[in-house]
């Protein structure tokens, strides 16, 4: 710059600026003398919040008109009766190994638990019942349930 005058100008400029940054940076906050604690004699005052709904309150818009009338007492129903248990199903693995046909008469071999068994139909084994079978599937009842099992090939 070829003028001193406008370079001490600018000069000046730039340190006010970076001096009232930096009073903003370090200055407190606050005022420099702490505050008193309020006496315990006082107690504080709650606002009344603005927006509660106020009963009986009378509508500026609506002066003339008629009262709103009560609401209707609600209708409870009453519970709906009580659903029947359901026996809860035997989880025995039980898994056909084979079918035998033999004089018009189908003897299977099943596999209950860890025991081998041979049923016709309605025979029992612990307390299975064989009640029938078709192409793909064996029937067995206990206990009033009637379960299916997959037949082997």
């Amino acid at each position: 710059m070829k003028s001193r005058w406008t370079t001490r100008l600018l000069l000046a400029a730039a340190v006010t600026v970076w001096s009232i940054v930096a009073w903003r940076l370090f200055a407190p906050s606050g005022p420099a003398a702490p505050q008193m604690r309020p006496t315990a004699d006082t107690a504080p005052v709650q606002p009344c919040a603005a927006d509660t709904l106020r009963l009986n309150y009378s509508d500026p818009f609506l002066r003339g008109k008629a009262a709103p009338k009560s609401a209707s007492r609600s209708t409870v129903r009453p519970l709906p009766p009580p659903k029947k248990s359901v026996p809860q199903r035997d989880r025995t693995p039980i898994v056909h190994l084979a079918a035998v046909t033999a004089d018009g008469q189908t003897l299977h071999i099943l596999m209950i638990g860890e025991v081998q068994y041979e049923l016709r139909r309605g025979e029992a084994a612990e307390g299975w019942r064989l009640t029938g079978s078709d192409s793909d599937s064996l029937y067995l009842e206990r206990g009033g349930l009637i379960y299916g099992i997959k037949r082997c090939r």
